[in-house]
C-alpha cells in the first residue's frame, strides 16, 4: 500500500473503500485461487483479433465453436492428468508434504484432526477443507498440517 500510495494516494483511498474483498485474495468472496480473471479474456482478445471484423452472427458462431473447442481439449487433457498439477502447484506440495512428517496428528473425528507442530496447534476440518493457519482454504492446496492429517487417515 505504501508504494501505491506513493504514486497517487487517491488510488489507495480508493482500494479502501470498496472493500478488501474486490481486490485480495484473501478476503474474496468467490473462489478466484491462483489464477487472475483477466486472463481469460486476454486470451479470448488474442485469439479473436481478426473474427472482431465478422458480421454478428458470423462472430458468435466462431466464438460458440472456439469456446467448444477449447473445452474439448482441456477435457481431454483433464482425463490423462493425474498427478503433474504444474510446476508451482508441485513444488508447493512437495513442500507441504516435506514439512508434514515432522507434525504429530490427534484425531477428534473422522474429518476433523488437532496437529501439532512443536508448541503450536493446528485445526485441520478435512470435510470442508480448512486449516487454522489459513493457507488450506486460500491456496486450495493442502498445508502441512492438512497433508499429517490425511497421511494419518491412511494408516
Amino acid at each position: 500500500m505504501s508504494k501505491i500510495e506513493e504514486i497517487d494516494p487517491h488510488v489507495k483511498t480508493y482500494l479502501y473503500d470498496i472493500g478488501y474483498h474486490r481486490w485480495a485474495r484473501v478476503h474474496a468472496t468467490v473462489n478466484r485461487t491462483w489464477t487472475m480473471t483477466s486472463k481469460i479474456a486476454e486470451s479470448l482478445n488474442a485469439v479473436t483479433k481478426y473474427a472482431r471484423e465478422l458480421p454478428i452472427v458470423e462472430l458468435l458462431e466462431y466464438m460458440r465453436t472456439l469456446l467448444e473447442r477449447w473445452t474439448k481439449e482441456k477435457l481431454l487433457k483433464v482425463k490423462g492428468t493425474f498427478t503433474y498439477l504444474g510446476y508451482i502447484f508441485n513444488k508447493e506440495l512437495d513442500d507441504n508434504r516435506t514439512l508434514s512428517h515432522k507434525l504429530r496428528v490427534r484425531d477428534s473425528t473422522d474429518y476433523i484432526h488437532t496437529v501439532i507442530d512443536g508448541v503450536r496447534r493446528y485445526i485441520v476440518c478435512l470435510e470442508n477443507k480448512k486449516c487454522s493457519c489459513g493457507q488450506f482454504q486460500l491456496d486450495e492446496l493442502p498445508c502441512p498440517h492438512a497433508l499429517a492429517a490425511l497421511r494419518q487417515m491412511d494408516e
